[in-house]
């Protein structure tokens, strides 16, 4: 008797009793099957047909025989699947029309039949399912039974015989469960040999009472309808199931933005936190599709911030059959935002495309309509879902969107938060109360087995690692976060610091030591797994794979990153050779080849990036990362999760984990990457909106009073009054310490910043614009060198007109040219004006022997014309006799043929040494010589270096000059803090 055996005491006999807790009938297999070679139960199928539809019983019956006759494989199966989510179209006989028959009533739960049978034997006797559930008469759930001791591979494995031998069975069922040591569910795709299996986790420790749950009436109808599809890739079809956590996740998305859409909540954002590897993408996309379903035709945006993922995320929805539109331009976004109402419709956009002024006719257009009828801007069906949302949500780009969108709901997805004052995720898109909607970390991800474990090996750390002070400037560069259209501006900002490291990272000698290192490690300990090098940048890219290939079969390793026009000649050598090798096809073309032989094909076994796969990349056969490339925080954890997919095979993982072998010193950082994630992290950072508006007004008011009677517009003359008077009241230290405030206060703000911007834009331009003509600093590069660099960037340069600046505040250079422009100007206060601002800024630029004795004139000259103690001809005569010393001065300089530090110190010495010009000369390059192994970038801020400088100088000095020299101690002293100035 069945009763004896373990597994049906173990498994089978405690299995039904959850299942008729839950809601489902059961009954012997021998009660309910009809036809041994049908496995419809068609009786009860008819009374549901009738009860639900109300259909005569004929057509209930021509219902049942389309069914019949649908045929197994892909197609049938198909189809089999849009009837049960849909229904299935059947032809009044009265007027032709054609109308939908409901295989189950999904707005009601009662009016449905769950029934649960147990050794049903269809077809055979001897092949006989220990489970089957039936909604309605359908098969659509099998459950095999093993008892404890036997592994769930025994369960799954049986399942996946039945398919094959079982085919009219199989059309019908979506999924099967295994049950053993473990229980698993899956989906049921009888043409591919294995498939992916899952756990449904959930509260209780007995994984009986989770399955239960899953099954529980009200969820698997919920499954059927929202949550199961047929994914096509390259031609074939594989099934997708949720797992448990998307399943969490989409319902509390879905009940958030339905309930708020149909005003019934206020809240209207969330953070949902899941770990890389999790299948993010996917949870959007259910969540999307249960949303535009139960609000029938709401507007969806998908918002990614890099092509590749909105490539990606295209693919997956064209995969599982959704409909769709990319957004593909600025105008194909404003068609989208004032479409009547707004478009109805899911959609995909760069969040580039959220410019402010590409968009700001468009955001005043809808504000004008909003007040008499609905539009994109106040209608509450609009969701946004950001993929990635620790990256771009917090400039101006977001601050756009979410001002036209003022009404949406938005949900954020990233498995890695960020949680910084300037740029907080949990702030953007969560409640004081509610730092995420639903979280899935990194041990949850693991211990589901849905990642794998992330190990860590240091390698070569004595001959090879990064010095830490170099490997820290890099790291706080925050280069990652700037999107690509502002990144190579600001790369060119920090070119010193970047050069520093990646001539150390690019030593060709130190990028072979490891590429030897790499090989042997590869062929050891990964093969025939696959890898991936990491290298600093494109040039080191193309370093590593001519290294490699002096080591490996050439075809081992490619190479995939970005060309530029102006590439280095190494990097447009091989782009040649690439472009050759592929026989001529796109850059584009060739980068997806190589991507799709590394994950389906023997060669390649090693790519070579720096930027790109770096996020978004998902192959399971990758599991080694070599890593030559300082990264860190979520930057790091995103690169390195590349590796923790799991690699099935036979319907088990073969992968134990994913390695990273570090070469640059970053493995230190880890720890500190994970701490940003702790709990403390994620409480009381939401900032109270109201009150930073609160204060931004106040300063902005504090500040307008610095220009008291000034009527604000871009107009030069306005601009150089406001100049002005900053220079002639004295304010500029107040001014630009408050204006740093204002700005510190308008980029926390992230959204509705539309009260500010304009009076905002304008002080920025009087900030840069004072800079450019008082202090001499290029606007650009005093952006650059700004402390809030990689966040501040991206709306200063929307904000400000850089290239308007630097025309109109040009940087003055004192030559004869110029002068005589000035002198010809009848004009006498413009032209002490402009003559005052020059001089001012070379003196400020040219501190040192060359100007320190026409510093305290024109402080004087400054100081009369403020208090206007002088009529303007007289002090222009006066800086006009500045202006032409100086001029001499430098026309002296370049005759001698000096850089200003030579000439500086020659004029240090004639002070103090009676001797030829062109000795002095001879003596201050031999100086320079002795001095140089000395003088390296940023001396003068070590101690150390400077008592070396400043012994050398003395010898010096005492060997040329003794008994000659008035005041040695003083011409050391003045010589040193030349060299210091010059550094």
């Amino acid at each position: 008797m069945p009763a004896q055996t373990p597994e049906y005491s173990q498994c089978e006999k405690p299995t039904i009793e959850r299942l008729t807790s839950k809601g489902w009938h059961y009954k012997r297999g021998i009660e309910v099957l009809e036809n041994e070679k049908e496995p419809l139960l068609t009786s009860r199928l008819k009374r549901a047909l009738m009860r639900i539809n109300n259909i005569s019983e004929d057509e209930a019956n021509e219902v049942i025989n389309i069914l019949k006759i649908t045929p197994s494989g892909v197609e049938g199966s198909r189809k089999m699947l849009h009837y049960i989510k849909e229904g299935v179209p059947l032809k009044d006989k009265e007027d032709n029309t054609i109308k939908t028959v409901q295989l189950i009533d999904y707005e009601n739960l009662n009016n449905n039949e769950f029934l649960v049978a147990n050794q049903v034997g269809y077809p055979f006797k001897t092949k006989i399912p220990d489970i089957v559930l039936y909604i309605n008469g359908i098969p659509l759930v099998i459950i095999e039974c093993k008892r404890l001791k036997k592994s769930w591979k025994k369960a799954y494995k049986q399942i996946k015989g039945y398919e094959k031998e079982m085919p009219e069975l199989f059309k019908y069922v979506q999924f099967g469960v295994g049950i053993g040591d473990r229980v698993v569910y899956f989906p049921i795709v009888p043409w591919l040999k294995d498939v992916p299996v899952y756990e449904w986790k959930g509260e209780s420790f007995d994984d009986l009472d989770n399955l239960a749950e899953l099954l529980t009436p009200s969820t698997i109808l919920d499954i059927l309808r929202y949550f199961i599809f047929y994914r096509e890739n390259k031609g074939v079809f594989t099934k997708v199931l949720p797992r448990y956590m998307q399943y969490r996740a989409v319902g509390k998305v879905v009940e958030r933005a339905v309930s708020y859409a149909k005003g019934e909540i206020k809240r209207n954002k969330g953070l949902i936190w899941h770990w890389q590897g999790s299948g993010k993408t996917l949870t959007m996309i259910f969540s999307a599709y249960k949303i535009k379903r139960l609000l029938g035709n709401p507007t969806i945006f998908f918002v990614v911030d890099r092509r590749e993922l909105e490539e990606q995320l295209a693919g997956e929805l064209k995969a599982v059959g959704l409909s769709f539109e990319v957004i593909s331009s600025i105008k194909g976004l404003k068609e989208v935002l004032m479409h009547s109402d707004g478009k109805r419709g899911i959609f995909i956009t760069l969040i580039h495309k959220f410019r402010e002024e590409e968009l700001r006719e468009v955001k005043e257009a809808l504000e004008k309509v909003s007040k008499r009828r609905k539009t994109i801007m106040n209608r509450r069906d609009v969701i946004a879902f950001i993929d990635e949302g620790h990256r771009t949500q917090y400039g101006e780009l977001a601050s756009t969107m979410r001002t036209i969108l003022k009404n949406a709901s938005f949900f954020a997805f990233t498995g890695t938060p960020i949680s910084k004052k300037e740029r907080d995720t949990y702030a953007t898109f969560g409640y004081d109360d509610e730092p995420y909607l639903d979280r899935y970390f990194i041990i949850d991800s693991i211990a589901d087995g849905f990642t794998v474990k992330i190990a860590y090996q240091a390698r070569l750390e004595e001959r090879v690692h990064l010095k830490k002070d170099y490997l820290e400037a890099f790291l706080s560069s925050k280069l990652e976060e700037i999107p690509e259209e502002y990144r190579g501006r600001v790369k060119e900002e920090l070119r010193k610091k970047l050069d520093m490291i990646k001539l150390l990272l690019k030593n060709p000698k130190r990028i072979d030591v490891i590429a030897e290192d790499i090989a042997r490690h590869y062929q050891e300990n990964v093969n025939p797994f696959k890898a991936m090098v990491v290298a600093v940048d494109r040039e080191a890219c193309v370093l590593y794979k001519r290294a490699l290939d002096n080591i490996l079969p050439k075809e081992y390793s490619e190479v995939v990153m970005t060309f530029n026009q102006n590439d280095p000649e190494i990097v447009e050598k091989y782009h040649d050779e690439l472009k050759e090798r592929f026989q001529n096809k796109s850059d584009e073309e060739i980068r997806e080849e190589i991507v799709t032989a590394f994950k389906n094909k023997e060669h390649p076994k090693i790519l070579i990036v720096t930027e790109m796969l770096l996020t978004g990349f998902d192959a399971p056969i990758l599991q080694t990362m070599y890593l030559d490339k300082p990264l860190k925080e979520h930057r790091l954890l995103q690169a390195i999760a590349r590796t923790n997919r799991p690699f099935f095979k036979n319907g088990e993982n073969i992968k134990a984990f994913g390695l990273i072998v570090d070469y640059v010193g970053v493995f230190k950082d880890l720890k500190k990457a994970l701490e940003i994630y702790d709990e403390r992290d994620i409480k009381g950072v939401a900032y109270d909106v109201d009150k930073i508006k609160k204060e931004l007004r106040s300063k902005i008011n504090e500040a307008m009073k610095f220009f008291e009677g000034v009527v604000v517009s871009d107009d030069r003359e306005v601009i150089m009054e406001a100049v002005k008077l900053l220079f002639q009241n004295n304010t500029w230290e107040e001014f630009q310490k408050l204006y740093k405030e204002i700005r510190y206060y308008y980029k926390l703000l992230k959204e509705d910043r539309w009260e500010f911007r304009d009076t905002f834009s304008w002080l920025t331009e009087v900030y840069y614009a004072y800079n450019s003509k008082i202090n001499g600093l290029d606007p650009e590069i005093e952006q650059k060198m700004d402390e809030f660099l990689s966040e501040a960037l991206k709306f200063i340069h929307e904000t400000v007109d850089v290239g308007r600046i630097k025309s109109e505040f040009p940087i003055i250079e004192l030559d004869e040219e110029f002068l005589k422009k000035v002198m010809k100007k009848t004009h006498k206060e413009r032209a002490f004006y402009d003559l005052l601002f020059a001089v001012r800024h070379y003196i400020n630029t040219h501190k040192g022997p060359i100007t320190e004795d026409l510093v305290e004139q024109v402080e004087s000259i400054i100081d009369r014309w403020k208090k206007r103690k002088e009529d303007i001809e007289r002090l222009y005569e006066e800086i006009l006799g500045v202006a032409q010393t100086i001029q001499e001065r430098e026309k002296e300089r370049k005759a001698l043929n000096l850089s200003e530090l030579e000439y500086s110190l020659v004029t240090v010495l004639k002070r103090h040494v009676r001797s030829d010009t062109q000795k002095l000369i001879g003596d201050i390059k031999d100086l320079l010589k002795e001095t140089e192994r000395f003088r390296f970038s940023r001396w003068q801020e070590k101690a150390d270096v400077v008592s070396d400088v400043s012994r050398a100088t003395m010898l010096f000095l005492v060997r040329r000059y003794q008994g000659r020299i008035d005041n040695i101690i003083k011409a050391r002293d003045e010589v040193l803090e030349v060299l210091k100035r010059w550094s």
